[in-house]
């Protein structure tokens, strides 16, 4: 099994020669697994792997998509004990809450079905023709929403299922019909680099086009991402710096694009002297 190479196009890329390292979240220890990290062409490739795929995924029927998703769902549910733990690892968080993430995140896959099923996300209107209204004829007037393009998704460092490379942004952006490059987040990347073969399998199961899911590792690589031409809008979940960094470099683009962010700030948390004297070796 190939692990750490980017995905581009269907295929998996290794042109970088910096190595990132997966750390255990709670001992600091390197995890046996190094990824490549993106070269600017690595990154142009998965823009043109995407432009390229969205060309055939935006005329796809809403049914056949919605079969995509259940098999995206499936194949995340398969994913065994040993990836939660290789999660659990890289995050620090329990399996009961993984597994639950996990559950939350095929039932996004599934929700998008059921809404690519229904139809109404369309929006579909049609406003006849009037020719004889006076003073003015009124022209037939039909509306309908499409996808817009290929969509760049940044992933949350606190979520690494359900808001990470197979969480809300990607699965609305394939509902959608728009392709898809993912920037893997470095805290998990081994989580990433899994969920995203998952992705794959299920992309060869439904006969969809190579390249309608891309992704990139490596930290840097998203500014030339959020400037290409190509990528049609952002989805970012994470800090209100990081947040507002994307979007200031989204709205400079000749063509300025939306950026659909869910920002936040640090919580913070009060330790009173008495609490950690009576209570500090529970707390921590």
């Amino acid at each position: 099994m190939v692990i750490g190479h980017n995905f581009i196009g269907g295929s998996r890329s290794a042109q970088g020669t910096t190595l990132l390292k997966s750390i255990h979240a709670t001992t600091g220890e390197t995890l046996p697994y190094e990824f490549h990290h993106a070269t600017e062409q690595e990154v142009n490739q998965a823009c043109e792997a995407a432009s390229q795929a969205f060309k055939t995924y935006r005329h796809t029927s809403p049914e056949h998509r919605a079969v995509f998703l259940e098999n995206i769902a499936d194949e995340l549910d398969a994913l065994g004990t040993d990836f939660l733990e290789i999660v659990s690892q890289e995050t620090a968080l329990p399996l009961a809450r993984l597994q639950g993430e996990r559950a939350r995140t095929s039932g996004q896959m599934r929700l998008f079905a059921k809404v690519l099923r229904r139809g109404d996300f369309l929006g579909a209107r049609i406003d006849t023709a009037l020719p004889e209204r006076q003073p003015l004829p009124r022209p037939d007037l039909r509306q309908i929403k499409i996808g817009v393009g290929p969509v760049a998704v940044f992933g949350a460092s606190n979520f690494p299922l359900a808001f990470s490379t197979a969480g809300g942004d990607t699965a609305s952006a394939l509902a959608a019909g728009c392709s898809v490059v993912v920037k893997a987040h470095s805290g998990h990347m081994a989580t990433a680099d899994f969920v995203a073969q998952a992705i794959e399998r299920a992309v060869e199961k439904s006969n969809m086009p190579k390249g309608v899911f891309n992704m990139i590792y490596g930290n840097g690589v998203g500014e030339p991402l959020i400037k290409h031409p190509l990528i049609q809008a952002v989805g970012f979940t994470g800090s209100l710096r990081g947040g507002r960094a994307l979007c200031d470099m989204a709205a400079a683009r000749p063509q300025p694009i939306p950026v659909f962010a869910e920002m936040s700030s640090i919580n913070p948390m009060l330790m009173l002297p008495e609490a950690l004297k009576n209570r500090g070796e529970k707390i921590a």
